[in-house]
């Protein structure tokens, strides 16, 4: 089994990406990546996993057309147990994200709600999705609209949500206050 890795210059900085045949596997802000003993995770899950430098053409290809502004639907990867351990609660929480459009946000209570996790377990589940947007857990908020929690950090988050909202054609009056 081959497990491609490449880095991925983005404008909101380096993503580690790591990929499978069926599809991405990890999508990591960098400084996120080297502490979380990624590929140790992915050997314990499937042992003969061969970890090679390469292109990870769908994940790139996904990430290129989301910061253009043009991204595609990203499904719940049902292959992603077979290469991670994934909780039954982390995948009723991710699957919960993969819902939300690109543009708009969901409060940690909107997941709760729909899930029936309470909203403090979601989001340190939310926080444990390792497919940084893709998965798009920077569309969770506070049940105010404020930024709250994200492993890319909170200016990133912002930049994020900002440029969805660009893309879709809206704009803020005035510039988010991070």
């Amino acid at each position: 089994m081959r497990i491609e890795w490449t880095s991925y210059q983005s404008p909101v900085g380096v993503l580690t990406i790591l990929e499978a045949r069926e599809g991405p596997l990890i999508v990591e802000f960098a400084e996120r990546a080297s502490r979380l003993h990624l590929a140790e995770r992915l050997r314990e899950r499937a042992p003969g996993a061969v970890i090679a430098a390469g292109p990870c053409r769908q994940a790139t290809s996904w990430l290129t057309a989301y910061f253009a502004g043009y991204p595609r639907p990203f499904a719940y990867p049902e292959y992603l147990a077979s290469y991670l351990t994934v909780s039954a609660s982390q995948e009723v929480v991710w699957r919960a994200l993969c819902t939300i459009p690109f543009g708009e946000t969901r409060s940690y209570e909107d997941i709760a709600t729909a899930t029936g996790i309470h909203p403090r377990a979601v989001g340190q589940l939310n926080g444990s999705n390792h497919l940084a947007l893709l998965i798009p857990c920077h569309r969770v908020v506070g049940k105010d609209g404020g930024l709250v929690g994200y492993g890319g950090g909170l200016d990133t988050k912002g930049w994020l949500l900002d440029h969805e909202l660009r893309s879709v054609g809206l704009t803020l009056s005035a510039p988010r206050a991070y």
